[in-house]
């Protein structure tokens, strides 16, 4: 099977808008999350808030791993194979812990037992094959999609296979989905079905936001119904007498007389 060492923007097929995708992804990741304060947040006595502080050291984990990961990413001609495997899938690792820390601070039934679908990866072991990553990074997938059902149940009340509760704690920010996995020829078949389970993944999950959009607005358009509603009726118990609960009598209209005078009529 021919690797690829890198792949050319002038092949506009899917995977490659994919793959493009993932690393835009990873770029972001490190550009935004790079200024973050050095210092980890320090231990708290609150066992919620020791959980989100839990959450935050394993996302900082994560983000560093794919700090490492990213010159291995840009120039993996410059590395051998080993050595971008071995840093991809420390940086799937470092995903999955960071994914099962921010279930244990939403979804409380996760701290007792995970289900299948959220179990983390077993730490890198070598030597690695483009099969051991293709793996890890199918259940890294599958962790992503599980943890945004519980996310968007615990969050804003979508139903969920699990009995998942409210979450009304500080905001938490999830990890990101690592990229695609490095190394692959984009014409082979396993490759292709990894593209087409991460583009299923993300149109799903495209589609809960823009659902959840559609209610935030549909909520803020009743309410903003009622308050004006509300007005109008506010300046309808302006015209209540608030002594008697009696609409006030209509002023009353004075009768204009006229007068003669040199010959015409005048105003009284």
């Amino acid at each position: 099977m021919k690797v690829l060492n890198m792949i050319r923007i002038s092949a506009a097929s899917l995977q490659i808008q994919s793959a493009l995708r993932a690393a835009a992804g990873v770029a972001i990741v490190v550009g935004v999350l790079s200024g973050c304060a050095a210092n980890s947040p320090s231990a708290s006595s609150d066992p919620q808030q020791q959980l989100v502080i839990d959450q935050q050291n394993a996302n900082k984990l994560y983000t560093q791993s794919l700090l490492a990961y990213k010159p291995l990413f840009e120039n993996p001609g410059g590395y051998s194979q080993a050595q971008v495997l071995a840093a991809y899938d420390a940086l799937l690792y470092k995903y999955s812990l960071a994914v099962v820390s921010w279930m244990h601070a939403i979804y409380p039934a996760s701290r007792q037992a995970l289900p299948p679908s959220l179990q983390p990866l077993s730490a890198p072991a070598e030597p690695l094959t483009l099969a051991n990553v293709n793996r890890d990074y199918e259940h890294a997938l599958g962790m992503n999609a599980a943890a945004w059902d519980i996310a968007m149940a615990a969050d804003f009340g979508k139903p969920s296979k699990l009995p998942v509760p409210r979450y009304d704690g500080p905001i938490l920010i999830g990890p990101v989905v690592p990229p695609l996995p490095p190394l692959q020829d984009v014409r082979d078949p396993k490759f292709a079905r990894l593209v087409t389970m991460t583009k299923r993944v993300d149109d799903a999950q495209k589609a809960d936001l823009a659902q959840q959009r559609a209610a935030t607005e549909k909520v803020l358009s009743e309410a903003a119904a009622i308050r004006a509603t509300n007005n109008l009726r506010g300046q309808g118990l302006d015209q209540i007498n608030p002594r008697t609960g009696l609409p006030y009598p209509p002023p009353q209209q004075e009768t204009q007389r006229w007068c003669m005078m040199g010959g015409g009529r005048v105003p009284c």
